[in-house]
């Protein structure tokens, strides 16, 4: 019932290294919540079903371990049994089980033996299955909506927020990355794969990294900006698997299999800094009382050891050399670059699209991190409470520390983790090939690139060490002047806000954004421009959720609406309307096993259900 081969064991990996870190963390971060005890047994059951998911081989504990997963992390997001969380959880409850009924399909579809089977027999019955786009459909669905894929992410700004802040480091570091190993367990059980579902995998990582970065960088809510980036970062990895994907249904199987580590290599670093990035979050959180980050200011002086944690994960979500979020996405890049051979003129446009995304993904997660780094602790304090913050407590301190030197140690063992996931995972052993020694990583293609992370960080050093050494032996004079603020007196409310900060991003991005936009000034004494107070909203309003879910929601109003005045007809229509279904569901049959045709068909319905309407009509009182 339970399997301890590679692909099980390098995810139990990750979880182990995400879990360890939060458990110090939430040693120290339980004084801040109420229900102890609900939020233990729940924390401890959530731990338990994620690593029940990557290490079951059964069919029916696999569905177990998966509803255990989703309904403790359920009532995790309830713990503050506050207005916003109960929103957010009727958000998740709706789509993780809205991806179950997917992927409770795919297993009825596929297990002969009523799921009572391992997955070396669902392996054996999907071989000879028909429909393999059916059944690809399905884990992609099912799987990805857990993941938070656009457009199925609608739950992750919403939850991520609500939950105590371990549990946020939890469910977005690790348990999107369990929903990550279950869509690659199930994608290589699969036969003949078709180029057109790597493409698909492909389009869908491009628009998520797009969106995710885009609506991340709207946020002044530090944890739902953070949310937001959790779909960027799960676009990248879905960018390396499509490439992955369509590597090897064109037989490129030295591509292929640097594309699939690439992008399990991403979902290591996207763990370990996501959930470093959440931890110290949740500490600014509980020593300022807010999650606005407009309320901040000035806290790298009174919290410098999250301030420098912070920092250093948002270096390596922003991509930048030689941090390992920078190594998992310069493998990306050279997927990408490796495939200019490919002729096919739909797959060249698809690459360049996806360069397109990737490169402007980047350029906006650095702008959004240092909007985040800069105004949650830089310049002046803007409340009372970032004035008087202090350091979290000794246990979340250390916590943060120990997720701080799980992103250190996945950059400076790089070459290790990558050899473990090549041996991991099904694909060709390349490791040789593209590590000749253990300091320099080359690119497939020879003359493509190559990265040496711990030379280049060696060389930082040795030219930050001489800076310093330059700068005190000069000595240069320092000159203290006033800031100039155009005749006003400078204070923390004149210094560059979060919304201020993304203003002409959000503006070049309206047509996505749809901003609500409301200003107020009191103006002094009928002047024009001396004002007492100004006040400047500005409410980002989520695409999918306008267009999509509440369409959807109107539509199945107006149809629940309709259906429920139909059962309300009186016996005699009642009867007449479910005659007539019957009637033409069992002459439509004809169409498929008498080879007759709809029209035939349509004819005698009508005719039938004519009659038949006049008989139970007129048989009514």
């Amino acid at each position: 019932m339970f399997q301890f081969d590679t692909l099980s064991i390098l995810f139990l990996l990750l979880i182990l290294l995400g879990v360890v870190p939060n458990l110090v963390y939430t040693f120290g971060y339980l004084p801040h919540i109420h229900r102890k005890r609900y939020f233990l047994i729940n924390y401890f059951g959530f731990i338990l079903s994620m690593i029940g998911v990557v290490l079951t081989n059964h069919i029916l504990l696999f569905l177990f371990f998966w509803e255990l997963m989703s309904l403790t992390s359920w009532q995790l997001i309830l713990t503050e049994h506050s207005k916003e969380s109960l929103k957010a959880g009727k958000f998740y409850f709706f789509m993780t089980h809205f991806g179950f009924v997917f992927i409770l399909l795919f297993f009825l579809i596929t297990s002969s033996d009523e799921l009572l089977g391992t997955f070396d027999s669902l392996k054996l019955y999907a071989q000879d299955f028909k429909y393999p786009t059916l059944l690809f459909f399905l884990i992609t669905i099912g799987f990805l909506s857990k993941a938070g894929v656009v457009p199925l992410h609608v739950w992750l700004p919403y939850a991520h927020p609500a939950a105590p802040s371990p549990v946020s480091a939890l469910m977005s570091g690790v348990m999107l990355k369990v929903a990550i190993y279950a869509f690659l367990r199930f994608l290589f059980i699969l036969p003949h794969w078709q180029l057109e579902w790597g493409i698909i995998i492909l389009f869908l990582g491009a628009i998520s990294s797009l969106v995710g970065v885009l609506y991340a960088l709207s946020e002044h809510d530090i944890k739902a900006l953070l949310a937001n980036h959790s779909v960027e970062n799960i676009g990248i990895i879905l960018i390396a698997l499509g490439l992955g994907m369509i590597f090897k249904t064109l037989h490129l199987e030295t591509l292929s299999a640097f594309a699939f580590i690439a992008g399990v290599y991403h979902s290591f670093n996207h763990m370990s800094f996501k959930s470093l990035l959440f931890m110290s979050a949740g500490s600014v959180l509980h020593q300022t009382y807010t999650k606005n980050m407009e309320k901040y200011g000035a806290l790298i002086k009174s919290m410098p050891v999250t301030a420098f944690l912070f920092l250093l994960a948002a270096i390596s979500i922003s991509a930048l050399p030689p941090t390992n979020g920078f190594l998992s996405e310069w493998m990306i890049f050279q997927s990408m670059l490796s495939s200019s051979g490919i002729s096919d003129i739909s797959l060249k446009l698809s690459f360049g699209f996806t360069i397109f995304a990737l490169a402007l993904t980047g350029g906006l997660a650095i702008a959004c991190f240092a909007k985040a780094f800069g105004i949650t602790f830089l310049g002046l304090a803007r409340s009372q409470n970032a004035k008087h913050a202090t350091e979290v407590n000794l246990a979340m301190t250390i916590g943060q520390l120990l997720m701080g030197i799980v992103v250190v140690g996945l950059m400076a063992f790089f070459p290790m983790i990558i050899h473990a996931i090549n041996r991991a995972l099904p694909v060709t052993d390349i490791y040789h090939k593209i590590f000749p020694n253990h300091f320099v990583m080359h690119a497939p293609i020879a003359n493509n690139g190559a990265v040496a992370p711990l030379i280049l960080l060696a060389a930082l050093i040795a030219i930050t060490l001489l800076i310093l050494s330059v700068y005190k032996l000069i000595k240069p004079q320092i000159k203290i002047h006033h800031t100039w603020a155009c005749g006003y007196d400078t204070d923390a409310s004149t210094q560059y806000s979060a919304t201020g900060f993304a203003g002409p991003i959000r503006r070049f991005f309206t047509w996505l954004y749809d901003p609500d936009i409301h200003a107020h000034k009191v103006t002094l004494f009928g002047h024009k421009t001396k004002f007492s107070s100004a006040l400047y909203e500005v409410h980002v309003k989520p695409l999918f959720e306008r267009s999509l879910y509440e369409n959807t929601t109107k539509l199945l109003n107006f149809i629940t609406y309709y259906v429920y005045k139909i059962s309300h007809f009186e016996k005699g229509r009642y009867s007449a309307l479910i005659f007539n279904l019957l009637i033409f569901i069992l002459f439509s049959m004809r169409v498929f096993y008498h080879q007759v045709t709809w029209g035939s068909v349509l004819l005698e319905v009508v005719i039938v259900s004519i009659f038949a309407s006049i008989i139970l009509w007129g048989g009514r009182k």
